[in-house]
């Protein structure tokens, strides 16, 4: 099917029909304000009582979701481990280094560090599974590094500087997803794309809770309502709609094309952040996101060639930039 063809969105159940390619660009829109929205939130509430309340809300939309479609599947043991450590690595490890980073930094400056998920994700696959980078990835991943540096160091205007503590907190998000995403290949290969996220979710929220509660588990008497809208849409909007929408659009074009639509996050991420928070981006701040979008740009061409499209090609595998719901807010 096209990108001009609308299909129903079956996964939230909703009665409205979108063509898909819409599907994808709202999907990638929602991820790239999540920076925003958790900018946000951070500024009266901590990292992990706001990655608390993000899952807490996605993971009960999920597991309705994943009711009404599937059930919940029967899981042997090696199944249940995976899930758990992609609790671990992408949902519990990656929110909390996520929030705390943008207490740290400004939302669009977040956005630019963290599109370089699908270089790191290469690289991983290269070291760990022994995928075979092409000449022209090799060079992608390259022109990310060098942009990544610019990036990372451009903390003062027009010149280069060591990197904060909030940069580096995004740069463990992008390990952190990188994990995810390897252990995802194998989870994909024999459960659903939505029994992953949804058990990831799980996992996820109760070692979150679990870390939250081992500090205090302090709130303030009266939240925000800009806090509360902020959280409302990191749970709703930019992990559970979100996943829906973009795992309907891999259904019908497949992991490979619809994967291209992820590297509009940043873009996304960083204009929302510019607009709505007034967050000034410096001259080298910009280069060095350019250089990376470049860099995985040139890393993703193989994806511009003509593919079959199949309604059951697993999400994240070997083309795909990552299992769909929850990394690139990210």
């Amino acid at each position: 099917m096209g990108d001009d063809q609308s299909d129903r969105l079956r996964c939230a159940g909703l009665p409205l029909k979108f063509p898909v390619s819409l599907q994808l660009a709202i999907a990638t829109a929602l991820w790239g304000g999540t920076f925003t929205a958790g900018r946000i939130a951070v500024q009266q509430l901590s990292p992990l009582a706001v990655a608390c309340g993000r899952y807490l809300l996605a993971t009960t939309v999920l597991l309705l979701i994943l009711w009404q479609r599937e059930g919940w599947p029967p899981l042997n043991r090696r199944q249940q481990l995976l899930l758990f450590g992609l609790g671990v690595s992408g949902i519990a490890l990656y929110n909390w280094l996520f929030f705390i980073g943008l207490s740290l930094i400004p939302a669009s400056r977040a956005a630019l560090i963290i599109a370089l998920n699908p270089t790191a994700i290469a690289l991983g696959a290269a070291i760990w599974t022994g995928d075979r980078l092409r000449s022209w990835q090799w060079a992608g991943v390259g022109l990310s590094l060098i942009g990544a540096i610019l990036l990372l160091g451009s903390r003062q205007a027009g010149a280069l500087t060591l990197p904060g503590w909030g940069d580096l907190a995004l740069v463990g998000c992008v390990l952190c997803w990188t994990v995810y995403s390897l252990l995802a290949r194998q989870a994909l290969r024999s459960l659903s794309p939505l029994t992953v996220t949804t058990g990831a979710c799980c996992w996820g929220s109760v070692l979150l809770i679990g870390l939250w509660l081992g500090q205090g588990a302090q709130l303030p008497v009266n939240v925000s309502f800009s806090t509360g809208s902020a959280i409302a849409f990191l749970g709703l909007g930019g992990t559970a709609l979100a996943f829906c929408l973009y795992a309907n659009g891999i259904e019908r074009l497949g992991a490979a094309r619809a994967g291209l639509f992820i590297n509009l996050v940043p873009v996304f991420g960083s204009a929302i952040g510019a607009l709505l928070l007034q967050e000034p981006l410096s001259g080298l701040t910009l280069l060095g996101g350019l250089l990376v979008l470049a860099g995985v740009g040139l890393g993703t061409l193989q994806r511009l060639q003509p593919v079959p499209i199949s309604t059951t090609e697993p999400v994240g595998g070997d083309r795909s930039p990552g299992p769909p719901a929850l990394g690139h807010d990210r």
